[in-house]
């Protein structure tokens, strides 16, 4: 456990960086400073998780033009979301389009979804950002990655390394750093002969960022054991019974998690007393049932864990992690995550209601996790889940749940502010999502020109609500929207608003 460092100061004043060529502003919301003596400590611990496992740094197999950072130029935006089980389903990518709100003059972006030029237009006419050249790639078979399709699509490959040649560089900016991405990046380096940089992780830190047994372990390392909740691995389906078991003999509620799931898509909540007695054998069939009419395919391990309750809030803590030469890692938000359903699921977000003294630990505590990242290697977007728990405030335990090595629901939101106002909480934002429906299916150009004046337009008042992805609602199956005012309260009620109406477009029974 590392010596806790002094609680940072919140931020009062915009402080942004400039950490990313131009592309998007880095804005500080916490100034967290660490002792040498904390630093020390951290980089030996990170040393030691290198020494341990060589897979955390890049391979020389990707070659000497591939490095992580951001290049000056264009980019290649792709969202992959292979290395996330249960994330999506086949054909139904509703997130598609999310890396558009990186994009600048210039840019490719790979599209998994039939292109949508309302969209595209929506973007660059009404928020005035870039309209980024689209690539569709190939159809893809099941359980083929986004990016090995577009290693086969030899025409996409070509524009790719042509627009490479053209500028002399090139960065792929992904969802997260899977060896998929990676493989990417190195094969148009060699076609084009040019330096590409990728805007995350080497693959195996990647994985291991995302694995919420080994963050588990690494929180045991950083802030103590007290910081994280009841877990144990299971290596088989045996072992998965028995932990399964013995959890539910001591706690109400037990949860397997699949440790590279996200969005709680891989959480299977368990009820103790449905399952504390029954024999070994019959739960581990139940179990393996239960998982399998899920979408999981029996990879091991899985993590077992505690079910904790009460919850009072769910923080998030979102950093950008720099270079190691360009600082410490930068704390940009504490958001409130919204969840619903006995599987957390989450379903929106909105600027943190804890106190001064809770966000200054959460703060302080992400980024020691952040430095250790960076020591490792860590390139990118990163944001760290946890959990309050207990009847009060006064008396309540924090614990951190998992990392998002990755962009995701909050970050790319609050990328998106940044880039339109300079710092988000100049006009603070609310996320609204819903998934799992059985709407209506409307053209997206339907709803822009039925929600026209609730709609922000960059240029007018600094409010309204901006839809996030489009391909969800033109399958009717939700919606994700950001929405932003002068206030946090305000802002709920905008949000509210915009998605009561887009209920009723939808034929959107009114959430009780």
């Amino acid at each position: 456990m590392v010596e806790t460092p002094d609680a940072p100061a919140i931020a009062t004043e915009t402080h942004r960086f400039d950490l990313t060529g131009g592309r998007f502003p880095v804005v500080e919301s916490f100034r967290v400073t660490l002792s040498p003596a904390q630093q020390r400590q951290l980089g030996e611990l990170a040393q030691a998780l290198l020494d341990g496992d060589p897979r955390l740094s890049l391979t020389p197999d990707l070659g000497a033009r591939v490095g992580s950072g951001l290049a000056t130029g264009p980019a290649l935006l792709i969202e992959d979301h292979s290395q996330i089980r249960l994330f999506e389903r086949q054909f139904d990518q509703p997130y598609a389009y999310r890396a558009l709100w990186l994009a600048q003059d210039g840019d490719l972006m790979v599209v998994d979804a039939p292109t949508n030029a309302h969209f595209e237009r929506y973007a660059e006419q009404m928020l005035g950002l870039a309209r980024a050249e689209t690539l569709l790639p190939s159809p893809r078979p099941a359980d083929d990655s986004l990016s090995g399709c577009c290693l086969r699509d030899h025409v996409l490959i070509d524009r790719v390394v042509a627009r490479a040649r053209e500028a002399g560089t090139l960065t792929v900016l992904p969802y997260m750093g899977t060896g998929g991405v990676w493989a990417l990046a190195s094969t148009v380096a060699d076609r084009a002969r040019v330096p590409v940089r990728v805007a995350a992780p080497a693959p195996g830190l990647t994985r291991r960022a995302n694995d919420k047994l080994w963050f588990a372990r690494l929180i045991s390392a950083v802030v103590g054991r007290a910081a994280r909740p009841k877990t144990r691995a299971a290596y088989g389906s045996a072992r998965l019974a028995a932990e399964v078991a013995s959890l539910a003999r001591q706690h109400p509620t037990v949860a397997i998690k699949l440790t590279d799931s996200a969005s709680a898509k891989g959480n299977f909540v368990l009820d103790a007393s449905a399952v504390a007695r029954l024999p070994l054998e019959q739960l581990r069939q139940r179990l393996l049932r239960r998982m399998r009419v899920a979408g999981w395919r029996g990879q091991f391990p899985v993590m077992v864990a505690a079910w904790e309750e009460p919850v009072i809030v769910s923080p998030s803590v979102h950093l950008w992690i720099p270079e190691l030469d360009q600082g410490n890692p930068i704390v940009e938000a504490v958001f409130d995550q919204r969840l619903l359903g006995e599987h957390d699921e989450f379903a929106g977000a909105a600027p943190t209601m804890l106190s001064e003294e809770w966000q200054q630990r959460l703060a302080h505590e992400a980024v020691m996790f952040g430095v250790v990242f960076q020591r490792l290697g860590y390139f990118g977007r990163c944001s760290f889940d946890a959990i309050v728990i207990g009847e009060d405030l006064s008396a309540a335990r924090l614990h951190w749940i998992e990392c998002n090595g990755r962009w995701g629901g909050v970050s790319l939101p609050l990328t998106l502010a940044n880039r339109l106002f300079g710092d988000w909480r100049k006009h603070p934002f609310l996320i609204e999502k819903r998934e799992h429906l059985k709407a209506k299916a409307r053209p997206f150009g339907e709803i822009l020109s039925a929600l026209e004046d609730a709609l922000y337009v960059r240029g007018g008042a600094p409010a309204g609500a901006i839809i996030m992805t489009p391909s969800s609602i033109e399958h009717g199956t939700g919606f994700e929207l950001m929405a932003f005012d002068d206030d946090v309260e305000r802002a709920a009620s905008r949000a509210r608003a915009v998605s009561h109406r887009i209920g009723k477009l939808l034929g959107i029974p009114p959430e009780n």
